[in-house]
């Protein structure tokens, strides 16, 4: 595994921790990683993609980055102007953006953001979250509200050892050397054993999701060429799901293709294939 550059860039008060693979030189694809992941998350395929400058940031909340204040929230529209200010303070004129599950849901907002400036989007088993109907709006706030009273309620949770969240994030789904991966930023040592560095909001239910309607403007919107990688074992498995893989295509110009493996299979046994689709992809 290719040895990361550490990267840290302030913004809007907040401290956002990333690292850097690759040639510093080398065109830029900023990479954004899934929910409760970290940077780490793109370790894996860095040394396939070494003639680039891949940028991989710690999304506030989640990794070494900052949590929001306590009046914060973390919709997945909240990291843009942060993600716009980190992009700017780099002096990227123009880059491609990645991102997988709900990084992926952040790669579209921030690329119609972007407009012109991102030249690539790259969707890795991921797109806007599951639309919600207008009737169940008022049904979704309340849940936010039940989610935020709770906050205090709950105490965080502690693992004796590395091993024993290994094995919780098996369960979830993850093979065990992904979870010893993302171990090393999701964790914090404290007297006893271990606790979660991520936002426990992250877990909250959103206040306002997007609608079909408002799912479909945002593709609709983009003009940027879009490559979207669909695990054979991942999102699609899952679901309800298919009308929102299937509305992927309402982006001009894009490539929808399945890859091999699981969810994560970019860090796990789809590495290297999808490393070399995003490479044919980005040139």
């Amino acid at each position: 595994m290719t040895t990361p550059r550490p990267l840290n860039v302030r913004v809007d008060g907040l401290n956002y921790a990333g690292l850097e693979w690759g040639d510093p030189e080398g065109y830029p694809i900023l990479c954004l990683h899934g929910w409760l992941d970290n940077a780490l998350s793109f370790s894996v395929m860095a040394p396939y993609l070494n003639r680039y400058r891949l940028i991989a940031l710690d999304l506030s909340g989640q990794g070494l980055s900052d949590h929001r204040s306590p009046d914060g929230t973390y919709h997945i529209w909240d990291d843009i102007p942060q993600l716009l200010a980190v992009i700017e303070s780099m002096d990227l004129p123009s880059l491609a953006v990645l991102g997988h599950s709900r990084g992926a849901a952040i790669a579209v907002l921030l690329a119609t953001a972007l407009q012109a400036r991102c030249s690539h989007l790259i969707l890795l088993d991921g797109m806007l979250p599951s639309p919600v109907s207008s009737e169940s709006a008022v049904e979704q706030f309340l849940q936010a509200q039940k989610d935020r009273q709770s906050l205090d309620a709950r105490p965080p949770r502690l693992f004796p050892d590395i091993e024993a969240f290994v094995s919780a994030r098996q369960r979830l789904g993850f093979s065990a050397q992904s979870a010893r991966i993302l171990a090393r930023r999701a964790l914090r040592e404290v007297q006893g054993g271990w606790v979660l560095t991520h936002d426990p909001r992250l877990n909250h239910a959103s206040a306002v999701k997007l609608s079909r309607e408002m799912c479909a403007a945002f593709y609709e919107a983009l003009t940027i060429n879009t490559l979207a990688l669909v695990a054979d074992e991942g999102l699609r498995k899952r679901g309800g799901l298919s009308a929102s893989l299937e509305a992927v295509k309402d982006i001009a110009g894009c490539t929808v293709e399945a890859v091999p493996g699981s969810h994560h299979t970019h860090m796990e046994e789809g590495a290297s294939y999808v490393a070399d689709r995003v490479a044919a992809f980005v040139g």
